[in-house]
C-alpha cells in the first residue's frame, strides 16, 4: 500500500529494525492524520453557528444552546487528556480509527435529532472524541516526518483547521435561506469527512516509532523512550521543565486569544454598535491572510528563524490587541484586531505549540503530555471566555489589555523556555540508553 513502512536499518540497542524515515509518503500520512485538525476547526466553528439556526428552527433555548456549547469544549478537554494517554499505551492507529469512528456516530446525532437529550450525546460525544483524536494525530505526523520537515507537518495541520473554517463559513453564506437544513448540512460535512478520513486511517500502519519503543520495553532494553513511559516522568527531569513551560505557554496564548477568537462578533455589535451584517463579511479576509501567514510559517519553522519568527508573531499579535484601546472601538479597529492578532498567532500560537509539545517529549509519553497541555488550556480558555461578557460590559479596552498582557506573558514565557535548544529535541536523541540505567550498568 502507499503508506508502507521503508526499508530499515538495525537499530544498535535493540538489535531491531530501526526506523529510517518511517513512512515512504509522510505528507500522506499528515494529511489523513491531519483530518482532526480539520474536523476540529469544522466542530467548533459548526457549532457556533448551526445551534444558532437550531435555536431559531427547532426550538432549543438560550440555556440549551448555552449547555450544548459548554458540553463541546469540556469534551475537548477531557477527551485530549483520556486520548493522549490511551494513544501512548495501545498505539497511535488504534486510538485514532476507534476516535474516527467515534467522530462519524457523535456528529450522525445533531444532523438528524431534534430531541435534546439525543442533541446533547451526540455532542458531547463529538467533543470526546474529536479531544482524543488530536494529540494521537499529531503524535503520528510527528514519528513520520523528519528533523527537516517535521515542523513544517506539524505546522500544516493549523492550515487544515483554518481550512474548515472557511469551509463552514461558504456552505453557511450558502445555505443561509434554507432554515433547519442549512445546519444539518454544517453537522453532515463533520460526518462525511469523517467517513473519508476513517476510510483513510485503515491504510496508514502503526507509527513504527511507536513499535520500536514497545518492543524495547518488552525486551527491558533500557533507551529513554522505552524507559520514560510513566505519568510521572513528566514531573522529573528532564521533562517537567517543558511540561511546565508548554502548559502556560498553551494558556497564555489560547486565553489571550479568545477574544479574538470567539468575541470579535460581540464586541462589534454590543460595543461598537454595528449590525452582525456589517462584520461577517469581511472576516472572509481573515482566510487568505491566515493562509499566507501559515505558509510563510510552513517554510522557516525547521530552520534557526523558528525562535525570531516567533518573537515576530509575538509583537504583531500583542499590536492587534492593543489596536482597539488606542483608537477606539469602530469597525476597522475591531476588525484590524482580528486580522493582525490573528496573523500573529499563526508564528507564536498554537502551530508552535505543537510542534514543541512533539519534540520536547519521547514517544511513549508524546501524545500524553500533548493531551495534558491541550486539556489544561482549553480549561484555562474557556474559564476566560466566561467572564469576557463581564469584563466588557464593566470596560471593553480592559479585555483587550489583559489580553494584551496575557499574550505578553505566553510569549516570554516560550521564548526563555525554548530559546537556544534549552529544551532538548527527544527524536535526535531518545534511541540513546537511558542515563539512570547506563549509570548503573558502569557502577556495575
Amino acid at each position: 500500500m502507499s503508506s508502507s513502512i521503508t526499508p530499515e536499518a538495525k537499530d544498535p540497542w535493540t538489535g531491531a529494525a530501526a526506523p529510517v524515515g518511517a513512512y515512504k509518503h509522510p505528507w500522506r500520512v499528515a494529511v489523513i492524520a491531519g483530518l482532526a485538525s480539520y474536523v476540529d476547526g469544522a466542530a467548533l466553528t459548526v457549532n457556533g453557528i448551526a445551534l444558532v439556526i437550531y435555536q431559531q428552527t427547532i426550538g432549543l433555548t438560550a440555556d440549551q444552546v448555552g449547555l450544548l456549547t459548554a458540553i463541546v469544549t469540556v469534551g475537548l478537554a477531557i477527551g485530549a487528556l483520556v486520548g493522549g494517554r490511551l494513544g501512548d499505551l495501545y498505539g497511535r492507529r488504534k486510538v485514532f480509527i476507534l476516535t474516527m469512528a467515534l467522530i462519524v456516530i457523535g456528529s450522525l446525532a445533531p444532523t438528524f435529532s431534534t430531541d435534546f437529550t439525543v442533541l446533547l450525546a451526540g455532542i458531547a460525544l463529538l467533543g470526546l472524541a474529536v479531544g482524543a483524536d488530536l494529540p494521537v494525530s499529531l503524535a503520528t505526523i510527528a514519528e513520520a516526518a523528519t528533523e527537516e520537515n517535521r515542523g513544517k507537518m506539524l505546522v500544516f495541520t493549523q492550515v487544515m483547521w483554518i481550512a474548515a473554517s472557511l469551509t463552514v463559513v461558504l456552505l453557511t453564506t450558502a445555505t443561509g435561506g434554507m432554515g433547519r437544513m442549512s445546519g444539518q448540512i454544517l453537522y453532515g460535512l463533520i460526518v462525511v469527512v469523517a467517513l473519508i478520513g476513517l476510510a483513510l486511517r485503515l491504510t496508514v500502519p502503526e507509527s513504527p516509532v511507536w513499535l520500536q519503543s514497545r518492543e524495547e520495553r518488552r525486551r527491558g532494553i533500557h533507551t529513554v523512550r522505552a524507559d520514560k513511559a510513566r505519568v510521572r516522568d513528566l514531573l522529573q527531569p528532564p521533562f517537567r521543565r517543558p511540561f511546565i513551560i508548554l502548559s502556560v505557554f498553551y494558556a497564555l496564548v489560547l486565553s489571550a486569544s479568545t477574544v479574538l477568537g470567539s468575541f470579535t462578533t460581540y464586541v462589534a455589535v454590543n460595543v461598537a454598535g454595528l449590525a452582525i451584517t456589517e462584520v461577517i463579511p469581511y472576516t472572509v479576509l481573515l482566510f487568505p491572510l491566515a493562509f499566507i501567514a501559515l505558509f510563510l510559517f510552513m517554510k522557516y519553522v525547521d530552520t534557526r528563524f523558528r525562535i525570531p519568527l516567533f518573537l515576530i508573531g509575538g509583537v504583531v499579535f500583542i499590536v492587534g490587541l492593543l489596536l482597539p484601546v488606542f483608537f477606539g472601538f469602530t469597525l476597522v479597529t475591531i476588525l484590524g484586531a482580528l486580522l493582525i492578532g490573528s496573523i500573529g498567532q499563526t508564528s507564536c500560537g498554537e502551530p508552535i505549540a505543537r510542534v514543541w509539545g512533539n519534540e520536547a517529549f519521547p514517544t511513549m509519553l508524546r501524545s500524553t503530555a500533548q493531551g495534558f497541555v491541550f486539556t489544561f488550556g482549553r480549561l484555562v480558555a474557556a474559564a476566560t471566555a466566561a467572564i469576557i461578557p463581564a469584563v466588557i460590559a464593566f470596560s471593553p479596552s480592559l479585555i483587550y489589555i489583559a489580553s494584551a498582557v496575557a499574550a505578553l506573558l505566553g510569549v516570554v514565557i516560550g521564548w526563555i523556555g525554548f530559546r537556544g535548544g534549552r529544551i532538548a529535541n527527544e527524536f535526535q536523541h531518545e534511541q540513546e540508553p537511558d542515563a539512570e540505567f547506563a549509570g548503573m550498568s558502569s557502577a556495575e
